[in-house]
């Protein structure tokens, strides 16, 4: 289990630490995934996970915001209106280089389209800031994705990519679950994203889950990508969560240690995420949206099937509140991370090596290491 998840081991640093924002969108301006721009994003929706940057941020009194950017001035705005009671000396900003110049910055949230991480993460380690927290994807391409990964490795900066859910205690469940022996070995995992298609925005969450429980690099794929997007040998989207803007895809992964996944990201059909871990002694059924989990065991051919409902233990600091803990955690005392750059490395080289069997006819192929 990540250290942002043991609470004994994540006490308040003594310090406090300057953020600054990179892109000024729904998902970092607002409390909770049901806010809309109606909303007054600071007022927190009640029975509802803090799902926004800014809200998470908020929860932590050793972090202080101290400058958002975007190009759109409107967002930007209605980011201090909203927050500046929080944080009253907290700054605008258009240009990112500007900000990273002018603010003393510890750690960086790079919040941009997808396709636009890697300029933003580059520059800004090697400007002295001590952590970067990128929004998933890490990259759409792995020349960017690397170019991310070397620029903190060189500068001695942790990188941390925002696939939510490995800060969840209900994954972790699941996963002890899973190394327990509970099933045996892992043979096989059946992920189903439904409702939502896009590939890189969407799917990237799926696919991670995918090779967070199989715990192994991926090294062959196979895929074919809905209809119209037959020019999709590389990412051709626009970066921001627009349903038609790119393709969902159903394919084949085959990692080192011998487990085999399927994957189905489709949209127009009852939303949902599940997943399937099977052993030859039980399956692990999983609720990845409604958080619930259980293992099934027994012989199905003489009966005696028996069913255990797994039931995450409760821990206070979850999600983008412990992704924030857990870098701070490795700032003062080092380690690595529950989901590092080169663990979300493995969920682009997934995606891409779909594009490329695709546009082979949908044949297995080796996972691309490079572009």
């Amino acid at each position: 289990m990540p250290i942002a998840l043991k609470q004994e081991q994540t006490p308040m640093a003594a310090r406090t630490y300057r953020v600054g924002i990179v892109g000024a969108g729904q998902h970092v301006a607002y409390s909770s995934e049901v806010h809309s721009l109606r909303d007054d994003p600071s007022i927190p929706v009640r029975n509802t996970v803090v799902a926004g940057h800014a809200a998470s941020l908020a929860l932590m009194p050793n972090v202080e915001v101290v400058g958002i950017c975007d190009l759109d001035p409107k967002r930007t705005e209605r980011f201090k209106r909203a927050w500046s009671s929080k944080w009253p000396d907290l700054r605008l900003y258009s240009d990112y280089k500007e900000m990273l110049r002018s603010e003393d910055i510890d750690i960086l949230t790079v919040a941009t389209p997808d396709h636009l991480h890697a300029d933003v993460a580059v520059h800004a380690a090697g400007t002295g800031v001590k952590g970067i927290l990128c929004e998933k994807p890490i990259a759409t391409s792995l020349s960017d994705a690397d170019r991310i990964i070397e620029a903190c490795d060189s500068n001695g900066v942790v990188l941390t990519v925002d696939h939510t859910k490995r800060w969840t205690a209900f994954y972790h469940e699941v996963r002890e679950a899973v190394r327990s022996g509970a099933i045996g070995p892992v043979g096989t995992i059946v992920a189903t994203l439904a409702g939502r298609k896009m590939l890189f925005r969407d799917g990237t969450h799926v696919i991670d889950a995918i090779c967070f429980f199989a715990e192994s690099d991926p090294v062959k794929v196979s895929a074919v990508v809905e209809e119209g997007f037959e020019s999709w040998d590389r990412y051709r989207g626009s970066g921001i969560d627009d349903q038609d803007g790119e393709p969902g895809a159903s394919g084949f992964i085959q990692f080192a240690n011998g487990i085999r996944a399927l994957y189905c990201g489709t949209g127009g059909t009852f939303p949902g995420t599940w997943l399937q871990i099977s052993g030859p002694k039980g399956q692990v059924h999983v609720d990845a949206h409604e958080e619930s989990a259980y293992v099934m065991t027994g012989n199905v051919e003489v009966g005696g099937v028996q069913r255990r409902n797994l039931i995450a233990r409760p821990f206070q600091v979850q999600r983008i509140v412990a992704a924030y803990h857990e870098m701070i955690g490795l700032i003062e005392r080092g380690g690595e991370g529950v989901s590092s750059g080169r663990e979300a490395r493995k969920t682009l080289q997934i995606i891409l090596g779909f594009l490329k069997s695709h546009q082979e006819g949908g044949k297995l192929v080796p996972v691309p290491e490079a572009d």
